[in-house]
């Protein structure tokens, strides 16, 4: 799956990064009926949060790998069920508004990919 988002360009990218990739992680773990009830939002989570989300992965035998250069992988029993691939951005400038200080804007570019995906196209 692929999305684009629009920033501005004043914008903290890092931390729209981090909330759509939790969101990402939220929805896979939501697909396949993990328990997320403590789960309320998608932008943090808590340390007794983090906590509570470890011992359900360990349970259930999931692993997500996410590596510092913004790659995640998820992993259900050896099997890799999804990837997030690292956002790409460009910088753009709509000439339409006056203010030249609000012209430049940023597209976040998400490249994303789950086994569910596979399952809606067949």
């Amino acid at each position: 799956m692929k999305a684009t988002i629009l920033l501005n360009y004043g914008d903290n990218t890092k931390s729209v990064e981090d909330e759509e990739k939790n969101r990402f992680l939220h929805d896979i773990l939501e697909q396949m009926g993990i328990p997320l009830d403590f789960w309320i939002s998608v932008n943090s989570l808590s340390v007794e949060q983090k906590i509570k989300l470890r011992r359900i992965l360990v349970n259930y035998n999931i692993q997500v790998l996410d590596d510092l250069d913004g790659n995640m992988q998820i992993y259900v029993e050896d099997e890799l069920v999804g990837e997030w691939r690292k956002c790409t951005y460009k910088l753009k400038r709509d000439l339409r508004i006056l203010d030249p200080r609000k012209q430049l804007y940023l597209e976040m570019l998400i490249d994303c990919w789950t086994v569910f995906e596979e399952d809606q196209e067949l």
